[in-house]
């Protein structure tokens, strides 16, 4: 494992996203895989240099990396004080943005970004923060894409919701819903879509929309959901970006 050993002070950021840059592009991952793992390491590294040791004393954090596979694997550590992920509450991301609370955004973004997280703490090692970033060649070929048309409202969100588990059933677990044709979308609609996504995170895998009209983008924006669903302009974009990342 190649590591950096520097000073936990806010100027080691610049020398740790040129550290794990350079290891990423060794690693094979694309430029979105990069910029992924570029913000998760920097808001970890941020939290323990903000978090984890006395501002007047700051210690150290290592940051190392290994590729075996196509797993991408980075650990930070640290001798500061522990960390309890538990202990942080869940952001709120669907609130106006002057009613929510500052906080929790490093740690949502960090198991949004990368495909696993794990953090631990040892008596000799201290706080060791391990994430993996799986690293893909070309678009997935186990994405089921289905195309949606018509109205998505309190009728018709049954029926979509028992397609979809149809599909999970049989194995599905990348599923694209190519929304082009849908022409109105109200919140049973939502509801069900985010029953779908739910399960299909429960199962490890990811739900992404495509082709939203101005009208049904527009339900998704009022509601702060433009957020919470991965949402691109068309389907290809959808299925390259399968396995890239939940964000």
């Amino acid at each position: 494992m190649d590591s950096i050993t520097l000073s936990a002070d806010l100027d080691a950021l610049a020398k740790i996203s040129a550290f794990i840059t350079e290891a990423a592009e060794q690693a094979g991952l694309d430029e979105r895989a990069t910029w992924q793992v570029q913000l998760a390491v920097d808001e970890a590294a941020t939290n323990v240099i903000q978090h984890a040791y006395d501002q007047d004393d700051p210690g150290e954090l290592t940051l190392g990396w290994a590729c075996e596979g196509n797993r991408f694997t980075i650990t930070l550590r640290d001798s500061g004080k522990s960390f309890d992920p538990g202990s942080v509450p869940a952001p709120d991301i669907t609130s106006p943005l002057e009613e929510r609370q500052v906080g929790g955004l490093g740690l949502y973004l960090i198991t949004r970004l990368m495909d696993e997280v794990r953090f631990d703490f040892h008596p000799q090692q201290g706080n060791v923060l391990t994430m993996v970033k799986y690293i893909i060649a070309g678009p997935r070929d186990d994405v089921v894409a289905m195309p949606i048309s018509g109205r998505v409202d309190a009728v018709t969100a049954p029926q979509l919701n028992r397609q979809v588990h149809e599909q999970i059933n049989q194995g599905a677990r990348f599923v694209l819903l190519d929304l082009s044709d849908v022409t109105f979308l109200s919140s049973s609609g939502l509801r069900s879509l985010l029953l779908i996504r739910k399960e299909l995170m429960t199962l490890g895998g990811e739900l992404r929309l495509a082709g939203l009209q101005p009208q049904v983008l527009e339900v998704f924006t009022l509601t702060g959901f433009t957020q919470v669903f991965a949402i691109h302009p068309t389907a290809d974009e959808a299925r390259g970006a399968f396995g890239q990342g939940r964000a």
